[in-house]
């Protein structure tokens, strides 16, 4: 048996698993934004997946000074060894005030 048979094999396995991406935010409407995460071959659970997502459009939200509000979690619905996609779309709306009631976002 030869030992490095299975090493171009091995080599694509490995570059496809480090094809996973994450988009830029994006607009997708009045006062709306969509990003995506392409898990490619990267082995990653769907909660793992969406968690990340959701996490960047959270990220986006903070460095404007405002918080994720409203997210719609979509996915392809991928199984096997079919890559993974998550899409959220959310709005930023302004923190809310020290003390002001839960719920009630500074106009």
């Amino acid at each position: 048996m030869k030992p490095l048979r299975h090493l171009p094999l091995l080599s694509c396995l490995l570059l496809l698993s480090a094809c996973s991406s994450i988009s830029e935010v994006t607009p997708a409407g009045k006062d709306q934004y969509r990003v995506s995460y392409n898990a490619g071959m990267r082995a990653m659970t769907w909660v793992e997946l969406k968690n990340a997502t959701r996490d960047r459009a959270k990220a986006y939200c903070e460095t404007k000074g405002q918080r994720m509000v409203r997210p719609a979690v979509t996915s392809n619905h991928a199984t096997g060894l079919m890559p993974k996609e998550a899409i959220v779309t959310f709005s930023c709306e302004a923190l809310p005030e020290p003390g002001a009631p839960a719920g009630k976002a500074a106009s």
